[in-house]
């Protein structure tokens, strides 16, 4: 793997704080200084076995040194907040996903304690890193040494930090072996998300045009035996400088593990009623198995949608009976919900399913993490059908049919009595019977006009089948030119391997004599 390293073409630091390295870069190489040697291998030594392979990395370097200074100027020395170690990280040039940190403070120049050695070596059970950066600040007797951890699975050209509106973002390099799919998230300052597969990899090439001004916030992800994993995640300055400073709250309080959900469920909906969206509604259901899955997290030591016991996430969802079309999931873990929270926004990728116009339901699971590293969380979010008025629903579709081949310059077509009813018993009978198949209930339809034959020269059937009657009008046999009537039977209710209450159309068109 190649090391990330600071640009020598690094801006002159504002008043305020250092504004940045201007790119972010991975070097094939690192010379490092005696002193971050020395305490590198220390921090290998209290890793444990799992230590031993780490690459010290520049950037990770720069983003601990960073941290130490901001805990040892601080009164409290309070530990470093979520949102000001990826600030950090950011101006020190990583694309990482946000590092993770052991601060110690040491009276003198002795040997880290035996609590620090067994929580690295928890880290690095856990998280499995790759890369660590390390530093220490010197103020009188008291030392502050940071110790800063990623897992980098991603090899990634350099890009500017800056840009101008007009240029094209350039995003070249691999992932690494085991992954596949990447794909890039990408949010444009006006927090729309878009995603864009970039083949089955390993190697991706991408531009983007910056037609905006503003923060682009960049993410690659790629699919692993882990489920859909985050390889990076940065900013992009669109004829807009970086900030020169970072947010330097401390992390909040673990919280209670009840309270922490309801405070994310109020920040969830908050920020949906934000971009007009309507609020989600809790499943019970989908809470539970959105703890369960926290709880399995906690027990075997990972963060990931995929568990080495339970599955994925469909596998899961199915086997505690919810079904449905459209089903997303976040993980997380951190102190608290403003924390998450905001963690979560920051990405593109896990935005866009808190965002998602689509779903209508969420279950949040969070449980403390028994290695004490705060919290584990998970967002389990859902598409369930409403009842609706399936009549009405026959007529609003005949409608935007009719609608449609008027854009077409077709004659509307009629409706049959006849053909209705013959098509609302095929409906509702594909419902009654779950071994009954689509087909069977469209021959249904067929059987039931054929005595009405003489009054038709061609009588032809479609169906539409979903968890949304939306799209049911865009099939392409109702613009038929030669067909003059149809008949239209909506139904709602539960099939096998379908969400509950799907809807299933049933279209009979017929040509006259």
């Amino acid at each position: 793997m190649a090391c990330l390293v600071a640009c020598s073409s690094t801006p002159r630091p504002a008043p305020g704080g250092p504004a940045g390295v201007a790119r972010y870069t991975q070097a094939a190489a690192w010379t490092a200084p005696p002193e971050t040697s020395r305490l590198a291998e220390v921090a290998r030594a209290a890793s444990g076995e799992g230590g031993a392979s780490l690459v010290l990395d520049p950037a990770l370097t720069q983003t601990a040194r960073l941290v130490a200074e901001r805990v040892a100027a601080d009164p409290a020395h309070r530990p470093p907040s979520a949102r000001l170690v990826q600030g950090l990280a950011w101006q020190a040039g990583l694309t990482d996903p946000i590092p993770g940190i052991v601060t110690v403070h040491r009276g003198g120049d002795g040997p880290l304690g035996e609590e620090t050695a067994a929580g690295l070596h928890e880290i690095v059970s856990q998280d499995h890193p790759t890369h660590m950066g390390v530093a220490e600040v010197v103020r009188g007797a008291e030392r502050w040494m940071v110790i800063a951890l990623t897992r980098r699975r991603l090899r990634l050209e350099a890009v500017p930090r800056q840009m101008a509106r007009g240029d094209r973002l350039v995003l070249q390099g691999a992932i690494e072996p085991g992954l596949r799919a990447p794909t890039l998230s990408l949010a444009h300052p006006d927090g729309r998300v878009e995603d864009q597969p970039l083949g089955e990899g390993p190697e991706f090439l991408v531009r983007v045009p910056l037609d905006a001004r503003g923060v682009w916030q960049v993410e690659l992800e790629a699919t692993g035996s882990e489920g859909n994993t985050v390889l990076a995640n940065f900013p992009v300055y669109v004829d807009t400088a970086a900030p020169q400073t970072t947010d330097d709250g401390a992390p909040e309080q673990v919280g209670d593990p009840a309270e922490v959900e309801a405070s994310l469920l109020g920040l969830l909906n908050a920020a949906r009623a934000h971009e007009r969206l309507r609020p989600l509604d809790v499943l019970p259901g989908l809470a539970a198995a959105a703890r369960a899955h926290s709880q399995d997290m906690a027990e075997h030591r990972f963060v990931a949608h995929n568990s080495p016991t339970q599955g994925t996430t469909a596998e899961r969802l199915q086997r505690a009976g919810l079904r449905s079309g459209l089903v997303l999931e976040n993980v997380a873990r951190g102190y608290g919900p403003r924390e998450i929270f905001d963690g979560l926004m920051a990405s593109p990728g896990h935005r866009a399913n808190i965002l998602n116009p689509g779903v209508t339901h969420v279950g949040i699971g969070v449980v403390r993490d028994p290695t004490g590293n705060g919290l584990l969380v998970t967002q389990d979010f859902m598409a369930v059908a409403t009842a609706i008025d399936t009549a009405a629903a026959a007529q609003s579709l005949l409608r935007a049919i009719n609608l449609a081949r008027r854009g077409r310059e077709l004659s509307p077509l009629e409706e049959r009595p006849a053909l209705s009813t013959a098509a609302r018993e095929a409906a509702a009978g594909f419902f009654r019977d779950p071994s009954r198949t689509q087909q069977q209930a469209l021959r249904d339809a067929s059987a039931r006009v054929q005595r009405e034959g003489l009054l038709y020269r061609r009588i032809s059937v479609a169906a539409a089948f979903g968890p949304r009657i939306d799209g049911a009008e865009r099939l392409e046999p109702l613009l038929d030119d030669a067909s003059r009537f149809i008949g239209v039977g909506v139904a709602q209710g539960d099939h096998p391997d379908a969400p509950p209450n799907s809807v299933f159309v049933v279209y009979v068109l017929a040509v006259p004599r």
